[in-house]
């Protein structure tokens, strides 16, 4: 971190540092709704996926998909085999398992630096549970509206993989030679894994190893919920929000839905309720609006990721670039699905209390049928691979 970096990082912290001294009450308030939002939401969706993740690394799984899968992945991301965990994995749990996945394997050096950079770059979704429950049933109170966010979401993030796949250089790390047939040197790669931990401790340090990434989470998501609860309190959002309404005053945005945008440019859940909560927008405002936000994903998304990739080649710029890429694709593809399905969306009063309808479904199950769809991929993607080189 440059002088310049430390400075502006002091500055933030003194300034926070004060709000909370000056407004204990809304302190509290502010960091008990992001730890409820972490422990109600994040941790059942995202808990199974990590240790799940680490087990499959650990006995050496990875290296049997970064065999069996390159014929798939090569062509389609220009990346290893072992990276169809993570692609799968992001986009059937969420934020923001596909950086520490994307790390672990860097670490473990299947991946190289552009491969690491660009596989992270597009593996960092929304999940399924937030899209579908709370923004699609609990928000908006249409799972059709969720169906067509969640299509625009994951197909723009799989776009903007693509087209990295035609930037940068890459090395090829593997090692095998195709002297058998796919799922011999598959299996061969699989048992080569060198491990001499017992299944005991492997399970040990992988719910370890899941827990201090969690608990990481719950930091960022309670400081940034302090953070945005200051920017609203000493009005600062507002200054936000006349600011994207003078900008895009072409586009007549409304101002209400103006202050959702700037709410979600640090907080995904905040910004969300609050676009849909303006009465005064109409209903093809809220969606463009968070469809932006969701790709966006809130500078507390981007800190973790980050934080997590810190040390590597990884960088911000790059980064930034590609969530403004999804950004203008997931705009467009929500436009155009919208004019298909619009005589079936209806729009919501929202009478019921926030909380009340972000948390009213079971987060366990729905995160255990996720893992499930992302275990069911990972063996049709093997299959058609295998069919692919018959």
């Amino acid at each position: 971190m440059g002088n310049y970096s430390r400075v502006f990082f002091l500055i933030i912290i003194l300034i926070l540092t004060t709000f909370m001294i000056i407004n204990p009450q809304e302190t509290v308030t502010a960091a008990g709704m992001g730890f409820k939002l972490w422990f109600s939401i994040l941790l059942p969706a995202l808990l199974p996926f990590f240790i799940v993740a680490e087990l499959m690394v650990s006995l050496g799984f990875v290296n049997f998909l970064g065999v069996i899968l390159e014929p798939v992945m090569r062509p389609i991301f220009r990346l290893p085999g072992c990276s169809s965990l993570v692609v799968v994995m992001g986009f059937t749990s969420g934020f923001p398992i596909g950086a520490i996945l994307s790390r672990k394997l860097y670490d473990e050096n299947l991946l190289t630096a552009d491969e690491a950079e660009r596989l992270v770059s597009f593996t960092n979704n929304c999940s399924p549970l937030f899209i579908l429950g709370a923004v699609g049933v609990g928000m908006f109170a249409s799972p059709l509206a969720g169906y067509l966010l969640a299509f625009s979401h994951y197909l723009s993030n799989i776009l903007v993989g693509i087209i990295w796949r035609f930037r940068g250089s890459s090395q090829i790390i593997s090692t095998f030679r195709r002297e058998h047939s796919l799922l011999q040197e598959a299996c061969q790669a699989f048992l080569q894994h060198q491990n001499t931990r017992g299944i005991g401790v492997l399970l040990g340090d992988a719910i370890k190893n899941s827990l201090n990434n969690i608990l990481a989470i719950a930091g960022f998501v309670i400081i940034f919920s302090v953070l945005t609860r200051m920017l609203s309190v000493w009005g600062i959002m507002d200054g936000i929000a006349s600011l994207l309404t003078y900008s895009f005053k072409a586009f007549s945005l409304p101002y209400p839905v103006a202050y959702g945008l700037g709410m979600g440019m640090f907080e995904i859940t905040l910004g969300t309720r609050t676009v849909v909560l303006a009465t005064q927008a109409d209903f093809l405002y809220k969606l463009a609006a968070v469809s932006i936000i969701l790709a966006f994903s809130g500078f507390s998304i981007i800190t973790q990721v980050m934080s997590i990739m810190a040390g590597t080649a990884v960088r911000l710029s790059f980064y930034m670039l590609s969530r403004l890429i999804q950004i203008m694709l997931s705009l467009v593809i929500t436009l155009l699905t919208y004019k298909m399905i619009v005589p079936h969306l209806t729009v919501s009063s929202f009478t019921i209390p926030y909380y009340k309808a972000l948390y009213s479904f079971d987060a366990w199950n729905i995160s255990l049928v996720c893992l499930l769809i992302g275990l069911v991929l990972i063996t049709l993607m093997m299959l058609l691979s295998l069919l692919w080189q018959d």
